[in-house]
């Protein structure tokens, strides 16, 4: 039996580190090199992602609505709630509160994110 935490479990830390502004504790559950939306990349990139994000909207949070693990893959339901203050993904700062559904599916490996999907609605 393995002492590696479950996908599903790796994954809610991410999201709590990310949420806490602990990127550094994020990173540690993420591959050296992984992929996000089918594109390589490194820890650096993930951290500058997550900068770029917490700079648009400084009081994200995510509400996860439902969680699926199956082996390796958790699928996600949740809800980004925020302050659009900056740029957001390319959608110049309204100033307003928001609130978008998404879907995301992760691979984790040996404790590890290795792979990212998401599709979320798009900022009203």
């Amino acid at each position: 039996m393995s002492d590696t935490p479950a996908p599903a479990a790796i994954v809610r830390a991410i999201i709590e580190a990310r949420e806490a502004g602990d990127l550094d504790a994020c990173l540690a559950y993420i591959a050296p090199e992984s992929l996000d939306q089918g594109q390589r990349v490194t820890r650096e990139d993930w951290r500058r992602k997550w900068e770029a994000m917490a700079a648009g909207c400084p009081d994200m949070q995510v509400t996860t609505e439902h969680t699926i693990e199956n082996g390796d893959w958790v699928a996600h339901r949740y809800t980004i709630r925020g302050t659009h203050t900056g740029d957001f993904f390319g959608a110049p700062p309204t100033g307003k509160r928001f609130e978008v559904g998404g879907f995301d599916m992760v691979r984790v490996h040996d404790g590890r994110l290795v792979e990212h999907w998401a599709v979320a609605e798009p900022l009203a």
